[in-house]
């Protein structure tokens, strides 16, 4: 039957295939030219793309409607971009990203919106991207206008789209992130003391900074903005002298592949230089063909102090004066600083591997020390070691155990002090205390002294007033008794001087002048076997306040103790000169201080103190000298009056060869004073004095002597009777004389006592105390009599606080007898005595040089009976131990008077 088939049958089947797809070509045509239409218009978007069968046209016509939609709506910009970075196609936010009209963004190169500086980043993520792989990158766009950087993320897969590769891309807007971690970060920065700079290194060596964050205010000491506008301020700070070190150190080990740290001195803001440490890492970008870097700036000032600091402590174990070693347990030295060499003089070399016992001489029974160091850890302690030129020195040694941790083992660190001198400081100190000690009893000695002493003086210069036609008997009796309380007083005297307190008149004085006169006096009565050197430039020495008394027996007390010490002949020298202390002297010596002094040394070839002695010569009766010879007071007195001056003394001696005194008194500015003569022993006009005193022997021989003077008086033996009396009394009594210690009611109590009775009351205060001036100073009374006190001294006292125009009719001298009263007022003179024999002269100045009253008084007796007056004058200064000023009255170089040969 199918035979029967025509052929235009048999062929209809492929008619109606051939027709179909016809129908197909033309559907396909007519798509076609609506799609062209479309183009044209501007309808659709499409790009030709070269295949490899010729140029197709890529359009979404043909894509999912609805994924279209999706694309359309997405917050983040889409585009497809051919493998060579040809946008296929991009939705609306791309275009708003860019700035861009879609028309003008379809067919362009996307690379075109890259930031420069990441391009070769995009391009080659572009080569990198797969198939069936997502790469994500963060980077910059350039929009189209106004040049503005959008920092984006880009997400890239790889699609197939007939023969057609082409890249998805997502275009994430994170400007908003970027912002708020930049405000962020740059809190945080700012806050930091730190500074983070972003850099570039380029293959000429060129240096590119990208940003500045952090802490420059801090660190540089300027603001922010101002580093980043001008990114030369910070290179510019960097002190010249480290700026091209800095750098180029930077640049060297970046472009060796080495990170690192550079640390260098910068000018700050505020002026002051600080040290800055840059810690830096860098690394090959090889999207932007350089180096990218990052450095850390930090101000490392303080720590640059504390390793300044660290050196210094670490110099000092070299410069320290403390000698630091190391030991091993066997005593073996591992090392020894400079210290230990100047304090023992061994250099290093010497004495690695020494066993110090051996190398100090010390005694085996140092090992306690050793054991204590090891089982507690540390031990302190003196010793007493030797140096390399054989010298004892006493150390206080510091020992502490310590491990070592290159050997293992254990060592002991010991640092020793060299204490020689602040132990000689010691003793001394300690001699100083014992005498202040001594001196406190000889006070009270002296206080009951002169209470002794007072009615003794008087008495004796009472009798000899009172006895007429003595015989001859009797008048060596008084004689005896006048010389002994003479030098009962000088003893006192002395103790007082001794225990500093007792003042003397202080005057700008001459030394050389004062030590001529006392050398004159060696001269002349000195043993002829000793020889007497001098060195005195008088008019070149400074000048120094003091008494000249006091200083006149400094001088004969030393030079008579050198005479002693050389009882076969010898050398004595004295020698004066003016020296200056500096800070190093002064501290050898308790009482020394720096400045200027006038120092007196007085030397012998006699036969030296022994050592053991040698601390004890200023004890308070000490002495060396046979029973009968000495009183044990010289030297402490001498100490005492020279502390009393502001000075102190040096001693050094040698058995066998001499000692050497140096007496250094601090020098003043001024001109030398001359003493004034006295007169007369004034009289009273019948005023009434109250004695207050609770000696009897002292009330009854004040009333004796000043009533022979024309006083009237009235006796009180403590402070209670005293007020009673005056406040019976108070119109007639003119003046009070007041005891300053008394039982019952004291004289500060009762002095105080009388003023509240009569503000306008007239005191005079006594004591054998002179510390009790003071006192009598605090109950505001300012005049004071120490005691002993002699006649002349209390009438002139009593002279000066009546009122003066009483004074001056009664200044002539007292009535002792018919003669006596005939006697004419005298005013002693050098002229008066001028007429008297050289001889004469020159032995009443030796004897009042020595306060040898007995032969002064014995002088005295050979003046004519028609220089009657002059005598009795001369008698009343000897009395009133005056002796200074007939020294100055008899001084025959002052006299114009020359000694007959």
């Amino acid at each position: 039957m199918n035979n029967s088939l025509t052929p235009l049958e048999k062929m209809s089947p492929e008619v109606e295939t051939l027709h179909r797809e016809l129908v197909e070509v033309q559907e396909r045509l007519n798509v076609a030219e609506e799609t062209l239409q479309a183009i044209r218009a501007g309808e659709v978007d499409a790009v030709v793309v070269s295949t490899p069968r010729g140029e197709r046209v890529f359009t979404l016509q043909g894509a999912d409607y609805v994924y279209q939609c999706l694309v359309e709506q997405m917050g983040e910009g889409a585009a497809t971009v051919s493998s060579e970075g040809l946008i296929l196609y991009c939705n609306k936010r791309l275009s708003e990203l860019l700035n861009c009209p879609l028309k003008n963004l379809i067919g362009s190169q996307l690379e075109t919106f890259i930031a420069p500086k990441y391009k070769k980043a995009f391009l080659l993520l572009l080569q990198q991207v797969q198939s069936e792989t997502n790469l994500t990158r963060e980077l910059s766009l350039i929009a189209a206008t106004g040049n503005k950087e959008v920092p984006v993320k880009l997400s890239l897969k790889q699609l197939q789209i007939d023969e057609i590769l082409v890249n998805s891309i997502i275009v994430t807007d994170i400007t908003e992130s970027k912002i708020k971690e930049a405000g962020k970060l740059s809190q945080i920065l700012n806050s930091a003391l730190a500074v983070i700079k972003n850099f570039r290194l380029l293959t000429d060596g060129t240096l590119e900074i990208d940003s500045w964050t952090g802490g420059t205010q801090q660190i540089f000491g300027y603001s922010l903005e101002a580093v980043q506008a001008d990114s030369a301020l910070f290179i510019g700070n960097i002190l010249p002298e480290d700026r091209d070190k800095t750098i180029a150190s930077l640049i060297e080990n970046i472009q060796a592949g080495r990170s690192g740290i550079i640390e260098y001195r910068f000018l700050h803001g505020d002026r002051t230089i600080r040290w800055l440490a840059s810690n830096y890492v860098a690394e090959w970008d090889k999207e932007q063909d350089c180096w990218v870097g990052i450095e850390i700036i930090t101000d490392i000032t303080q720590r640059k102090e504390r390793e300044q600091k660290i050196a210094e402590q670490a110099a000092l174990i070299d410069i320290a004066s403390d000698a630091i070693f190391v030991k091993d347990l066997d005593d073996r030295i591992l090392f020894w600083n400079k210290g230990a060499e100047r304090l023992y003089g061994w250099a290093e070399a010497e004495v690695i591997g020494q066993k110090t016992q051996t190398l100090f001489n010390q005694p085996c029974t140092l090992t306690e020390a050793i054991q204590i160091t090891t089982d507690q850890g540390s031990w302190l302690g003196e010793i007493e070691q030797l140096t390399k030129t054989g010298k004892n020195i006493i150390v206080e040694s510091r020992k502490t155990l310590i491990e070592n941790k290159f050997y293992q083992s254990r060592c002991i660190l010991v640092v020793n002090s060299d204490i020689s001198e602040k132990k000689q400081l010691e003793k001394q100190f300690y001699h100083a205390q014992r005498l202040e000690s001594l001196g406190t009893l000889a006070s009270g000695i002296a206080h009951d002294f002169n209470n002794i002493l007072t009615p003794i003086l008087g008495a004796s210069q009472l009798l000899p007033l009172k006895i007429t036609n003595m015989n001859e008997p009797t008048e060596r009796l008084l004689k005896l008794l006048s010389g002994s309380a003479k030098r009962g007083a000088d003893l006192v005297k002395q103790i007082l001087l001794f225990s500093r307190t007792s003042d003397g008149e202080s005057a700008i004085l001459q030394l050389g002048y004062l030590l001529l006169e006392v050398i004159g006096i060696a001269q002349h009565t000195f043993p002829k076997s000793i020889t007497i050197s001098t060195k005195i430039p008088a008019r070149e020495l400074w000048t120094i306040s003091g008494d000249a008394t006091q200083l006149h027996q400094v001088f004969m007390n030393l030079m008579i103790n050198a005479r002693d010490a050389m009882s076969s002949g010898g050398t004595l020298s004295i020698s004066a000169e003016n020296r200056q202390l500096d800070e190093d002297n002064a501290l050898l010596n308790l009482e020394a201080k720096v400045g200027c002094y006038v120092a007196v040394t007085v030397a012998d070839t006699g036969i030296g103190i022994p050592p053991e002695l040698l601390n004890r010569i200023f004890d308070p009766f000490f002495t060396t000298k046979e029973v009968g010879k000495g009183t044990g007071l010289g030297l402490s007195t001498v100490m005492g009056i020279v502390k009393n001056h502001g000075g102190f003394i040096k001693v050094y001696s040698e058995l066998g060869k001499g000692t050497e005194f140096q007496v250094l008194f601090p020098a003043i500015e001024g001109e030398v004073s001359l003493t004034t003569v006295e007169q007369a022993m004034p009289r009273g006009k019948g005023e009434l004095i109250l004695i207050v005193d609770d000696e009897a022997s002292i009330r009854e021989t004040t009333q004796t002597f000043i009533e022979n003077y024309n006083y009237r008086t009235i006796l009180a033996s403590d402070g209670l009777e005293a007020l009673a009396l005056y406040r019976e009394h108070q119109q007639e009594i003119s003046v009070v004389l007041m005891d300053m210690m008394m039982p019952n009611l004291d004289g500060v109590s009762a002095m105080r006592a009388l003023q509240e009775i009569n503000p306008g009351v007239k005191i005079i205060a006594t004591s054998g105390l002179l510390a009790n001036r003071k006192l009598a100073l605090d109950a505001n009374v300012k005049t004071f009599l120490l005691k002993p006190y002699t006649i002349a001294q209390l009438l002139q006292m009593l002279t000066e606080i009546l009122p003066r125009e009483e004074n001056k009719a009664n200044r002539i001298p007292p009535r002792t007898t018919q003669e006596s009263s005939s006697l004419p007022r005298v005013e002693l003179s050098r002229d008066a005595l001028a007429m008297m024999p050289p001889e004469w002269l020159q032995q009443m100045y030796d004897a009042a040089c020595y306060c040898d009253g007995d032969l002064v008084l014995q002088l005295i007796e050979q003046i004519p009976t028609s220089q009657v007056a002059i005598a009795k004058a001369l008698k009343d200064l000897t009395l009133s131990f005056k002796t200074d000023i007939i020294m100055e009255l008899t001084d025959l170089s002052k006299l114009g008077v020359t000694k007959d040969p």
